[in-house]
């Protein structure tokens, strides 16, 4: 009787079926192949449909960060232009205007009050959508007090007007450019000031992302089977990406961003070309080669646990008894983690993975958790994350489910037009 504890598959196993085996396998095959069909269907409609209800009840109600931006009113109107007068025993104090920024998850819009000179005295967040760890980092080190006594002059550039937050400097930047957006707006329309052209953005072109453009260019050429130093290459392409999108700029792919995108968060490319070219780089090499050199040899996180397995000699097992247990946990958790952002319009919410975790040591004590048991895991199975909790390699079935589905319906109808 074969225990029920993980046991190591024999490779032999997979060459020599017996013919009742494959004959089963054969029977099962178009059964399984329409339930993958249904289910990612499903998965589809699903994630239309959260999104179109996450759209309609998407609403704020701006008055109490109104009075949150300027404590010391008594009264605020509404203007004619969009922006707020306040008030305090019948006296102007000045103005509040809605500015809007873009984070890392996406849009964010601060209620900024200014007074009679132009000068920002207060904010309050009306409705961000980051990964609560980064925004609680941003409040943790006081960065929005760096931005209080600051006037329409400045420019809010970070690293120049303004010191941005180690590790969490989209969202850094969002702030900065809803206070800039709000703060200008009362100016111009109330105050009627005169104000300095803004700076035209420039487009972020660093280490990042001629290093992903690099490893990406040895993912597709070290992968064709005459080269013959691919496992050399692998190592160095993955120990480069754990060092430098892992523990010196912590931008691994995340479900967020894949959230960001679908919820038609789009970022400006000149600050975000990075991430365009992750995602355009993924996306490319799916549809075109439906393969994806990200995760075998960019993705941080999966390098680190190839070399945690190293240490204790990790292997491939076969869990044949709870495989279709695990495939559908780390599907669920993939539906899960998209319907909620779908739902409420916040790509961080639902975000679950732990890649933060380890390369910056911060995160909550669930996260710890899981990371220990991640990491202990590694010991001894090759890339347990990955395998079993990893939400892109769902998307990867999506994607190449949606592949097959399109190019099958161009054949259809290329075969009609024909006859």
């Amino acid at each position: 009787m074969q225990p029920d504890s993980i046991t190591e598959k024999p490779a032999h196993l997979n060459s020599h079926r017996s013919p009742e085996y494959s004959a089963t396998a054969v029977a099962k095959a178009p059964g399984r192949k329409r339930g993958e069909t249904a289910f990612w269907l499903g998965t589809i409609l699903l994630i239309i449909a959260a999104w179109t209800v996450g759209f309609t009840i998407e609403n704020a109600d701006v008055e109490p960060y109104l009075h949150q931006a300027m404590p010391t009113a008594d009264q605020i109107e509404k203007t004619t232009h969009g922006s707020y007068t306040a008030y305090s025993s019948g006296q102007l104090l000045g103005y509040i205007s809605i500015g809007e920024g873009d984070g890392y998850g996406g849009p964010m819009n601060l209620a900024v009050a200014i007074d009679l000179q132009g000068k920002i005295t207060g904010l309050s967040v009306i409705r961000h959508r980051e990964t609560p760890s980064w925004f609680k980092r941003v409040q943790d080190n006081d960065f929005f007090s760096r931005l209080i006594g600051k006037t329409y002059n400045t420019q809010f550039v970070l690293g120049r007007d303004i010191d941005g937050v180690s590790g969490a400097t989209y969202t850094s930047r969002g702030i900065a450019e809803a206070t800039l957006d709000g703060s200008r707006h009362s100016v111009i329309e109330d105050l009627k000031f005169s104000v300095p052209k803004q700076l035209p953005l420039q487009i972020e072109l660093g280490l990042p992302e001629v290093v992903l453009l690099g490893l990406f260019a040895l993912g597709f050429g070290g992968r064709r089977k005459s080269f013959r130093h691919k496992k050399q290459l692998r190592w160095f392409s993955m120990l480069t990406g754990m060092v430098v999108f892992g523990f010196i700029y912590t931008n691994p792919l995340t479900i967020s961003l894949i959230n960001k995108m679908v919820l038609g968060f789009w970022p400006d490319w000149h600050t975000h070309l990075y991430w365009y070219l992750l995602l355009g780089g993924i996306f490319f090499s799916l549809t075109a080669t439906s393969k994806n050199p990200y995760c075998n040899w960019v993705c941080p996180f999966g390098a680190a646990q190839e070399c945690i397995g190293k240490i204790g000699g990790a292997r491939h097992y076969s869990l044949s008894r709870y495989r279709a247990l695990l495939k559908w946990l780390q599907r669920g958790l993939f539906l899960a983690a998209i319907v909620i952002a779908m739902l409420y319009r916040n790509p961080g919410i639902s975000s679950y993975e732990i890649f933060g975790t380890l390369f910056d040591l911060k995160g909550t004590i669930p996260q710890f958790f899981l990371l220990g048991l991640v990491i202990l895991a590694s010991l001894f199975i090759h890339r347990p994350w990955c395998s079993y909790l990893c939400p892109l390699k769902p998307l990867e079935a999506c994607i190449r489910f949606l592949k097959t589905l399109v190019k099958n319906i161009w054949v259809n109808k290329s075969s009609k037009t024909a006859t």
